[in-house]
């Protein structure tokens, strides 16, 4: 079940956040980089307090009555962006359920509300050493449009932007 996200599902959230990070950025974001930081109960709770196109919205991907997938959307973050554009933020599901149909639910649900918030754009950036990210987003209809980045707050891996027309 996709929904939006509740102050009582940030335990969760931030649970399912930090093991999708520690799994799948294994390797490619440097260790001294900790999920914790962004992701914590508390952290999780301050961004639903002022959500909004501006900071954020939170969807939530339930498995057994348990947070186990989120997303977080809004518009576009890159300086210069035309403002018709958001972005896919952040994705996260918990490695017991990669594969699973929740990764692409939340991410279909994500872009129908920026859609329905008058988006005609969506762009996502990832971690170019990901394969499986890389993958996940072309099979969605992303495509890469040439533009990469480094973020020292992430630890400076390369990332490259996908983009999609809503």
């Amino acid at each position: 079940m996709i929904r939006s996200a509740a102050r009582s599902d940030a335990a969760e959230m931030a649970a399912t956040a930090i093991a999708a990070w520690r799994e799948g950025f294994r390797g490619l974001v440097p260790e001294h980089v900790d999920p914790e930081r962004s992701w914590s109960a508390r952290r999780i709770e301050e961004r639903l307090e002022r959500a909004g196109m501006e900071a954020g919205e939170l969807l939530v991907a339930e498995s057994g009555g348990v947070v186990r997938g989120l997303v977080l959307y809004g518009r576009s973050r890159d300086q210069g962006a035309p403002s018709d554009e958001g972005e896919v933020i952040a994705l996260y599901v918990h490695p017991d359920k990669w594969r699973s149909g929740l990764g692409r639910g939340l991410v279909d649900g994500a872009l129908e509300h920026l859609r329905e918030a008058g988006f005609r754009e969506a762009i996502v950036w990832t971690l170019a050493g990901s394969e499986r990210n890389l993958a996940f987003y072309a099979s969605l209809g992303f495509e890469r449009d040439g533009g990469s980045q480094r973020r020292p707050s992430f630890g400076s891996p390369l990332e490259v932007r996908f983009r999609i027309s809503l």
